[in-house]
């Protein structure tokens, strides 16, 4: 399995297909014919890649193709999308089904960009901190050791280690930016190829403080997608290999393709997910309720939308916990190498404390 991107390729961004998305919902619900609301489309669109986009869009359009054909052959949408597309070109409601498409989409977004939003304090705040840390390593501390000079007497095991610090920062330097190339590369190289991922998903379901935040991430896009996907009329055996697509976790998401199996022989949506390793208890009974009362699409979201706030919460509790850490490490290390270095002054001209 393949981590879920709305594109099959980085030609167009996701908000740019959110934008056209919605533009495209308010047109043809105010009932303009689709290759209308195409040429308005192009016209309207800054972005040259979503003009051309659109253009090849209404040229299949006008020649006669579907519109989910038309999307399919551009290689540039999910499964997801086109699927959806299509279920609602079947049941006559594109409108309806373009503005399903763009609250899940939105809402993908609206997640997306709280994530990063609260990880955006740690992320400077440790940048700070390593950039503080070696402009110290590298200015300061060896305009200090140059007091120390021509002096027989040992220092303090901790000005020692400092100083090799220092030395080591100054003499390679050049390391630093090279690792940081290399650790990108290293991450992109393992981003490409499942299997390469498949060691590190599997950890990050393993260790406590990361394990219950992709279960629940994991869970919210499956239950979110494969609601919506029913909603807009896709039948239930196309709908969970491409709500199985959204998932990020390669792990998470073996798991649940080989569950998915077993629809195929007849057991319920509940027996299936019941079996999935890390599936949640809660969603799992609360899909079976879903099932038994014939409202399994809207149960479905709602367990999303349950496991998208339970997100949010852990993100504020670990944000809590992790600000905290953050800066009373930064306090020790930066507080660690003025008292080594203190310590070296006063035992070289032996003052008291």
């Amino acid at each position: 399995n393949r981590s879920f991107s709305l594109l099959g390729s980085n030609q167009l961004t996701k908000a740019q297909v959110l934008e056209m998305t919605e533009q495209l919902s308010t047109l043809i619900r105010s009932k303009l014919p689709l290759d209308h609301a195409l040429k308005i489309l192009q016209k309207i669109s800054q972005h040259d890649k979503v003009k051309n986009l659109i253009g090849n869009l209404l040229e299949s359009v006008q020649s006669g193709k579907e519109f989910s054909s038309a999307l399919e052959a551009q290689k540039e949408f999910s499964p997801f999308y086109i699927n959806m597309i299509r279920a609602s070109e079947a049941s006559g409601n594109l409108d309806s089904g373009l503005g399903q498409l763009y609250v899940y989409l939105d809402s993908a977004k609206q997640m997306r960009d709280k994530m990063l939003s609260a990880l955006l304090y740690p992320m400077i705040l440790l940048l700070v901190a390593g950039v503080s840390i070696l402009l110290i390593l590298t200015f300061v501390v060896p305009k200090i050791t140059e007091l120390f000079v021509g002096t027989d007497q040992a220092l303090p095991v901790p000005t020692q280690i400092v100083i090799a610090m220092s030395n080591a920062v100054v003499t390679y330097w050049w390391l630093i930016p090279i690792s940081v190339v290399l650790a990108i590369y290293y991450i992109r190289y393992l981003s490409t190829n499942s299997q390469r991922k498949r060691p590190w998903h599997g950890l990050l379901l393993k260790m406590p403080i990361s394990r219950d935040l992709v279960v629940r991430t994991e869970t919210a896009k499956f239950t979110k997608s494969l609601g919506t996907l029913i909603s807009n009329g896709v039948n239930m055996q196309t709908a969970l290999p491409i709500a199985n697509a959204t998932l990020s976790n390669v792990v998470f998401s073996e798991n649940v393709e080989q569950a998915i199996e077993g629809f195929k022989e007849g057991k319920s949506l509940f027996d299936i997910m019941n079996k999935v390793e890390h599936f949640p208890v809660l969603a799992a009974q609360m899909i079976n309720v879903g099932e038994e009362t014939g409202e399994l699409d809207t149960m479905l979201s709602r367990v999303g939308e349950i496991y998208d706030r339970e997100i949010s919460n852990a993100m504020q509790r670990f944000l809590a916990l992790l600000e905290p850490i953050l800066i009373v490490s930064l306090g020790i290390m930066i507080g660690g190498i003025i008292v080594s270095i203190l310590m070296a002054i006063i035992s070289v001209n032996d003052l008291p404390l």
